[in-house]
C-alpha cells in the first residue's frame, strides 16, 4: 500500500536528517582540539518477513563513534601542550581550584584534548576546563637522588614553584687517558670536577697529573709542598721505582685555615701484554689537610676513591662523603667502578697529550623556578635558575580494548563503559599507549572534504525520500478519486 511506502520514506527522512545532524556537528567541531567525529551507521528495519513475504519498515540511523582514529598533530607554542601519538588517553576530571586545592565530583574522564595551561593556582587545566591527573614524583634527596614515580592513585597535576633546595654531591666520575709515552717529568692539567658542598655552594676540585721524573722508571713522583694553593701540610715525594707510574693531586677549597687542601693519589697501570694501558690500582699517597678537612680512602679492588670533605664555613667536618669513580663504569648500577678493563675509565695509552673524557659530579646549588615543560617520556618537569630540571609528575596514559565504546561527554572528554573495556594505565612509550609530543596538539579527526561529500549524499537521499512521500501521496489521491 501507499501508506507503507510513505512510512518507509518518512523513516528515510528521519535517518538522513540524523546523518546531516552528525555531519553538521562534525563540521562545527572541525577545528576543536581533540574532537572525535561521529559517523552515521544506517541499517534497515523489517516489520515482517518470511520466505514468501516481506513487509518493509524503512531505515534507521545510529551513531558510529570514531574515537580510535587520531587527528593530525599540529605544533603549538605552549610548552605545556600535549599530543598523544598512540592509542592512550589522558585522565582528567571536572572541577575548580582554590588556594586550598582542587575540588571535583570524583568522576574520572578521559580526553585527547591536550591544550593544558597552568591556572591561577598552578594546576594543569585544558581549554575545556578539565584538570589533568598523573603520577607524582617525589623530590630528590641525598639518599634518593633519582626517585621513581609514585605507583599509587593518580593525583591532580599542580606545579610546585618553590625554590629548589641545594643537593650536595655524593658521586663524582672521572676518566682520562694519560699518554704512556709522555716525556719524563711531564705535568698535565687534568681538568676540574665541580662539586656541590654541604652548604649548597659549587666548589672546584682541580686534578693535576705528574709522571715519574726518569724514563727508565727509576725516578720519583713529586711531593706536594705546603702552601695557600695546595694545603696546610706537605706530602712527601715517592720512592724511586717502576710503579706506580702517575700521581694525581686533587685540590679543593675547604674550611681549614689554609683554605685549600690537597690529596695525592698514585695510579698504577698494567705493563703486561694483556693489561697494558689498563688501570690496575690506586693508593692514597697522603693529604695536606688537618684531620677532618679533606681525606681519602680507596675501596679495595675497585677504581673508587671515597673522599671525605668539609665545606668552607662549616663548623663540623667532614660534612659529606663523595664516591669518586676513576675506573671503568660498573655494569651494576650503584656499584663501584672497576679495575683492569680495557679502553674504559682512566687509562694509559699512547698519545701526545692528556685526553679528558669525563669530569662530572652530581649535586647542584639552590635555584629559583623558571618554567615548566614536558618531555617525550611524559615527564612533567620544572626548570630552575641553577640549570637543573626537576621532574614533578609522570603522565599515565589510559588504554581501552575498544575506545569507540567510550561514552561522550562535554569538552572532548569521555567516560569508561563496559563496551570500552578499561585496560589500565601505562607510562608513555610502553605497550600500546603510544608516546607524548610536547609543544603539540592533536586536532579534530574530522576531514572537511569527506564531511561535505557525505553531506551531498545525505542531502540528495533526503530529497529522494521526500519525493517518495510525494509519490505515495499522489497514489493515495488516486485511490480517493476512485469514488468519484
Amino acid at each position: 500500500m501507499a501508506t507503507v511506502a510513505m512510512n518507509s520514506a518518512i523513516s528515510g527522512l528521519n535517518a538522513f536528517q540524523t546523518a546531516i545532524n552528525y555531519i553538521s556537528d562534525n563540521v562545527a567541531n572541525s577545528a576543536t582540539i581533540g574532537f572525535k567525529r561521529i559517523d552515521a551507521n544506517f541499517s534497515s528495519y523489517v516489520s515482517a518477513s518470511s520466505s514468501r513475504f516481506f513487509n518493509p519498515g524503512g531505515a534507521t540511523a545510529t551513531p558510529k563513534f570514531v574515537n580510535s582514529l587520531g587527528g593530525p598533530i599540529i605544533q603549538d607554542a605552549s610548552p605545556t601542550s600535549i599530543a598523544v601519538t598512540g592509542s592512550g588517553w589522558l585522565p582528567v576530571q571536572d572541577g575548580f581550584t582554590s588556594a586550598s586545592g582542587l575540588s571535583t565530583n570524583g568522576v574520572r574522564q578521559f580526553t585527547r584534548r591536550g591544550d593544558f595551561t597552568l591556572d591561577q593556582n598552578n594546576y594543569f587545566v585544558n581549554g575545556a576546563g578539565k584538570y589533568l591527573y598523573a603520577r607524582s614524583v617525589p623530590r630528590p634527596t641525598t639518599a634518593t637522588p633519582n626517585p621513581q614515580p609514585d605507583q599509587g592513585p593518580l593525583v591532580p597535576v599542580q606545579i610546585n614553584k618553590d625554590q629548589m633546595p641545594a643537593l650536595a654531591s655524593t658521586l663524582a666520575n672521572y676518566a682520562a687517558n694519560i699518554p704512556s709515552n709522555a716525556v719524563a717529568g711531564t705535568v698535565y692539567n687534568g681538568g676540574t670536577i665541580t662539586i656541590t658542598d654541604a652548604n649548597g655552594n659549587s666548589q672546584p676540585m682541580t686534578v693535576t697529573w705528574y709522571n715519574r721524573s726518569a724514563l727508565d722508571g727509576t725516578g720519583t713522583l713529586p711531593g706536594v709542598a705546603a702552601g695557600a694553593s695546595t694545603g696546610t701540610n706537605a706530602i712527601a715525594a715517592s720512592a724511586a721505582g717502576t710503579a706506580p707510574q702517575w700521581r694525581a693531586v686533587l685540590s679543593v677549597p675547604t674550611s681549614s685555615g689554609n683554605g685549600t687542601e690537597s690529596i695525592a693519589l698514585d695510579f698504577s697501570f698494567g705493563t703486561t701484554t694483556t693489561t697494558a694501558g689498563q688501570l690496575t690500582g690506586i693508593t692514597v699517597a697522603g693529604n695536606t689537610s688537618p684531620a677532618g678537612q679533606f681525606g681519602a680512602t680507596v675501596t679495595a679492588g675497585t677504581g673508587q676513591v671515597v673522599l671525605s670533605y668539609s665545606a668552607p664555613g662549616l663548623a663540623a667536618a667532614p660534612a659529606q662523603t663523595i664516591n669518586a669513580e676513576f675506573g671503568a663504569p660498573n655494569g651494576t648500577a650503584g656499584q663501584p667502578s672497576q679495575l683492569n678493563v680495557a679502553g674504559a675509565g682512566t687509562s694509559q695509552y699512547g698519545g701526545t697529550s692528556i685526553s679528558l673524557s669525563t669530569a662530572t659530579a652530581n649535586g647542584y646549588s639552590a635555584g629559583t623556578y623558571t618554567g615548566t615543560g614536558i618531555d617525550g617520556a611524559g615527564n612533567i618537569y620544572s626548570t630552575y635558575s641553577n640549570g637543573q630540571r626537576l621532574v614533578q609528575y609522570q603522565i599515565a596514559l589510559a588504554t581501552f580494548n575498544d575506545p569507540n565504546g567510550l561514552v561522550r561527554q562535554n569538552g572532548e572528554a569521555f567516560l569508561d563503559s563496559p563496551e570500552a573495556g578499561f585496560v589500565g594505565y601505562q607510562a608513555p612509550g610502553t605497550g600500546s599507549a603510544g608516546g607524548i609530543s610536547s609543544n603539540a596538539l592533536e586536532n579534530s579527526n574530522v576531514d572537511i572534504g569527506a564531511e561535505f561529500t557525505k553531506m551531498i549524499v545525505a542531502q540528495r537521499s533526503y530529497s529522494a525520500n521526500a519525493r517518495m512521500i510525494t509519490t505515495a501521496d499522489e497514489m493515495l489521491q488516486e485511490v480517493v478519486n476512485l469514488k468519484r
